[in-house]
Formats: structure tokens, C-alpha cells, sequence
């Protein structure tokens, strides 16, 4: 299920798996807009650039950046989740700053 704090919690993992620490604070909020959920993220900025590529090299899809913050669809929240959690996370960055 996609929730703020999932959505928190995978963010955590990638930037743990990227950058080699987790950080400390990463905000998610959820708002209807269309009838739909979207979820803004706003991950530090020591982090964001590694995360961002991360997501943007391993999911089908463009990420939209609203000044600092992450904007997800549900759709895009339920990947990052995905992707956070499958068992070869770790091997994807391995092999991609292998290259």
C-alpha cells in the first residue's frame, strides 16, 4: 500500500543504497489533486541528485521536480516502492557505478 510513510521509508533505502547513508529527515505530504493522490518528497540536497538519478535510470518514467521537491503519481509512488524493496537493489548500483 502507498502511504507517506512508505513512500519515506523506500526514499531512505535508495539514498542509503546510492550514497551509502541513510538521511535523517525526508518529508512526504499527500494531496488530492484531480481526483488523484500525488505525493511531494523533499529529500536533502546531499542526497537528491544520487537519488534522483537513481530512480530516473532504473524506472520507465520522468520524475517531475517542483523547486526542491519530488513529485510522485501514485502510480510513480507504487514503482519507487518496488523498486526500493526488490532483492537486487543493491546489485543495480553496484553494476551501475561499475560503468
Amino acid at each position: 500500500m502507498v502511504t507517506t510513510v512508505s513512500i519515506r521509508l523506500a526514499l531512505r533505502k535508495i539514498a542509503e543504497i546510492t550514497c551509502g547513508i541513510a538521511p535523517s529527515l525526508i518529508r512526504v505530504k499527500a494531496r488530492l489533486e484531480d481526483s488523484r493522490r500525488v505525493y511531494s518528497a523533499a529529500i536533502p540536497w546531499e542526497y537528491r541528485d544520487e537519488v534522483c538519478a537513481f530512480l530516473s535510470q532504473n524506472l520507465d518514467f520522468a520524475f517531475h521536480m517542483d523547486g526542491s521537491l519530488l513529485i510522485l503519481t501514485e502510480a510513480q509512488a507504487r514503482a519507487v516502492l518496488e523498486l526500493a524493496y526488490r532483492g537486487d537493489a543493491a546489485q543495480i548500483v553496484a553494476s551501475v557505478t561499475d560503468a
